[in-house]
């Protein structure tokens, strides 16, 4: 197997519209780097991209035109995974809808979009330039490699963000050290799952690192790489600049840095460093425990799921109306924010019913790594991680495409669900079952493949004599 790697800069200046809102907020400095980390596998002529893009999401509109791009350049791929680290603090790179659609919908929902964030189309033409530039030149840089993989364990930092209360129902950050707080809704995924790839002389080419938590451990006004920066940084720190290092953020749509059950910091370049050097720290102990092989298993397997929208009532998009109207001159409250979403909502419903939602899983090895073009909750993840048969299974959530918060069944429960994962929003509105019919897809499409066999070497036979020094002893005189 060959394997290599290569990052652009995708840094913002001052002035870019920031993601991660549903507000319009501009970018006021730069605090750090944001990067496309990439990275191309190939055995027997097939190649597949990986990449991870610091940003809050990316639409399968921005990954297809630098497919395009690389390929007018000779460079193609069989398959490819193109994920969102999900930096809040990086310029906003997708909409939260598909502003192609929207254009078709009635002039007042149009006249909405005043008050939303839309990407600077000057930002996604060059950042999209740079992804297809990261995958050439790391296809460019393809090498011989062998292969090892290993799935460590990182759960001081990340919490689950949803808890049910005391009247029966479930929050997002009810507040810390809310007296009504009952226990939280699911878990979280300690998983720290990495492949390395490495030369003959045993140097690092790159690996691929998969984790799963918010990027809003930075947050504010200044462009910031996040906690994936630290993860970065500290692994070349250990096999130096050449090493390429892509990262996959995991099923975290419910989890953060943030701990409701008690008081603490949780903002801030420390925190970022603190919990990306922690996850890069553990996937060092992965790469420098796991043995390494020579891989030959390099398949792919992909399907596309028609899942539907939900469709508001006719009675709460008339009162949505109401709200925006009612406070025109405070669009940026949350009653007005979430008032204009459902109407952008109802009319992606109106022009576009059913989303073709595209699953992809990439075999390398006896490791698995499979798409999910969704903020998909923790508990889906470690439902399909627990169904498949490859010992390392990566999920890599905002994946070739975004379709919002996609939440577990629980979430949507009259009674006992609720969050705002779970309102109907431009950016969230596939139906219920959505997650439970991308996760029963995602375990069909590992389940085509094979994990590759490890064949360890024999052990030698047992020793039946002690070593001479010692049997020795003790000695009394």
């Amino acid at each position: 197997m060959k394997a290599g790697f290569y990052a652009a800069d995708i840094t913002p200046p001052i002035g870019t519209m920031q993601a991660g809102n549903y507000n319009k907020q501009y970018l006021k400095g730069v605090a750090g780097p944001l990067k496309i980390r990439a990275a191309v596998f190939e055995q027997d002529g097939k190649q597949v991209a990986l990449a991870g893009v610091d940003c809050c999401s990316i639409s399968d509109k921005v990954i297809n035109r630098a497919l395009e791009i690389a390929k007018s350049h000779g460079t193609s791929f069989d398959s490819h995974v193109i994920s969102a680290s999900h930096t809040h603090s990086g310029a906003a790179l997708s909409s939260f809808f598909d502003l192609d659609i929207v254009a078709k919908a009635d002039q007042k929902v149009i006249d909405l979009l005043k008050d939303s964030p839309v990407p600077d189309p000057w930002f996604v033409e060059w950042a999209t330039r740079q992804l297809a530039t990261a995958l050439i030149i790391a296809s460019k840089k393809l090498e011989p490699a062998t292969i090892s993989n290993g799935v460590g364990h990182e759960d001081k930092m990340v919490f689950n963000r949803r808890f049910y209360l005391k009247d029966g129902r479930s929050y997002s950050h009810p507040g810390n050290r809310n007296p009504d707080i009952v226990k939280p809704c699911n878990p979280i995924d300690p998983d720290v799952a990495v492949i390395g790839a490495w030369r003959e002389d045993g140097s690092l080419i790159g690996c691929i690192l998969n984790y799963a938590c918010h990027g809003t451990t930075y947050s504010g006004p200044l462009a910031h790489g996040d906690w994936y920066h630290f993860a970065d940084e500290t692994l070349k720190k250990l096999h130096g600049d050449d090493c390429g290092v892509v990262i996959f953020n995991g099923a975290c749509g419910d989890i953060t840095q943030v701990d409701n059950l008690t008081f603490g910091k949780y903002f801030g370049l420390d925190i970022s460093k603190k919990l990306g050097t922690r996850v890069a720290c553990e996937a060092e102990k992965v790469l420098v425990s796991a043995p390494k092989f020579n891989r030959s298993e390099l398949n792919v397997a992909e399907g596309v799921l028609k899942i539907p929208r939900r469709v508001p009532s006719k009675e709460s998009v008339e009162k949505s109306w109401e709200t925006v109207k009612r406070l025109a001159d405070t669009p940026n409250v949350d009653d007005a924010v979430f008032a204009r979403e459902r109407l952008i909502a109802s009319e992606l419903a109106r022009l576009d019913p059913v989303r073709n939602v595209k699953l992809t899983a990439i075999q390398i090895g006896e490791a698995v790594i499979l798409s999910v073009p969704a903020e998909y909750f923790v508990s889906l993840g470690l439902r399909i991680k627990a169904s498949v048969k490859f010992p390392v299974c990566m999920i890599a959530e905002l994946a070739n495409g975004t379709v919002g918060y996609v939440p577990d069944a629980a979430a949507f429960d009259k009674k006992t669900g609720g969050g705002y994962e779970t309102v109907l929003t431009a950016y969230s509105n596939l139906v219920p079952t959505a997650g439970d019919q991308i996760a029963d897809e995602l375990i069909r499409l590992a389940g085509t493949m094979t994990p590759e066999e490890t064949k360890l070497p024999e052990p030698p036979p047992p020793t039946k004599t002690p070593w001479g020094y010692g049997k020795r002893g003790p000695d009394w005189d």
